[in-house]
């Protein structure tokens, strides 16, 4: 009798180990895209995980146990490659023109703060004042000054159009570089004078080595609106599930939560905060909203 219920015990563990191999055999997996670009996505350090688009992902992540979870940190080239590939999501990110054609989008999830332009402080003197919204084409005009410019980076059609016409012109460094923004060394180095960037680059960089911020952020007239930011999955019949499920725990008071995450790295900002709550919350058009894609 012994025997008997020692066998069958092991028989009811041994299934019922199976039935879980086989369940967790059964789940999909999904495989997230995120890219190293501080407070966007934090890789490593202290801050790792708690950026705006990685904690997003996680965020996406623990409401979706019915898949297996992978992230893959791309640079700018491999994620252009990788987007186009099945079972693949990204979770923060703004619609690339041309990519409905593969692409399947949820409502709008956040809004992409306005990049603009970082120099040095001590380079105030040959850019404007703290606060003061430039002009990229005057800047452009100023053969002692060299802006970096990285190609694979999409910012706006004003900027592009702009930027085509100085091709080949000695105070724009355009690079093939894959990553998503320049390095500050650039700056410190004077290699450069002014790249395209956001202020939390900066912030970030003087709160990890508690130092001194000694940039200088700029927004300017031809970046004058927002961007709308969704989570994307591949246009197949696995990626338009996941997008179902997806679109049933994006609620509003996980965008609330995502806003506090904006708010944490570029600082309150009540223009922002107010056409946050209006587009992504509310889900009413704005006029200070761009669609790249679009």
């Amino acid at each position: 009798m012994y025997t008997l219920r020692f066998t069958l015990r092991v028989m009811i563990l041994m299934l019922t180990i199976m039935s879980g191999l086989a369940s967790a055999q059964e789940k999909q997996t999904i495989r997230w895209l995120g890219w190293e670009q501080v407070p966007n996505f934090i890789t490593q350090g202290p801050f790792t995980g708690q950026g705006l688009g990685d904690s997003f992902t996680n965020a996406l992540q623990l409401r979706l146990p019915q898949y297996n979870h992978e992230l893959l940190i791309s640079n700018a080239r491999r994620y252009h490659r990788l987007i186009r590939e099945e079972n693949v999501c990204v979770a923060w990110a703004w619609i690339v023109p041309g990519s409905r054609e593969f692409r399947v989008h949820s409502r709008a999830v956040s809004l992409a703060p306005q990049t603009g332009i970082q120099t040095l402080k001590s380079k105030q003197h040959l850019f404007g004042k703290p606060g003061e919204i430039l002009s990229l084409a005057r800047l452009l005009n100023n053969p002692n000054i060299t802006l970096g410019y990285l190609e694979e980076m999409s910012y706006s059609k004003r900027v592009h159009d702009l930027l085509k016409q100085y091709r080949g012109k000695d105070n724009v460094h355009f690079s093939s570089r894959s990553n998503v923004e320049f390095d500050l060394v650039m700056l410190d180095r004077n290699r450069l004078d002014y790249f395209f960037g956001f202020p939390s680059q900066a912030i970030y960089d003087a709160e990890l080595n508690s130092i001194p911020n000694k940039y200088q952020f700029y927004n300017i007239e031809e970046i004058d609106l927002f961007t709308s930011m969704h989570t994307h999955c591949s246009k197949t019949p696995f990626g338009q599930q996941v997008m179902n499920d997806i679109n049933k725990v994006i609620t509003n008071d996980l965008l609330r939560e995502h806003l506090a995450v904006v708010e944490r790295w570029y600082g309150k900002n009540k223009k922002y905060r107010e056409v946050f709550l209006d587009y992504v919350v509310n889900q009413k058009p704005h006029k200070l909203v761009t669609h790249p894609g679009q």
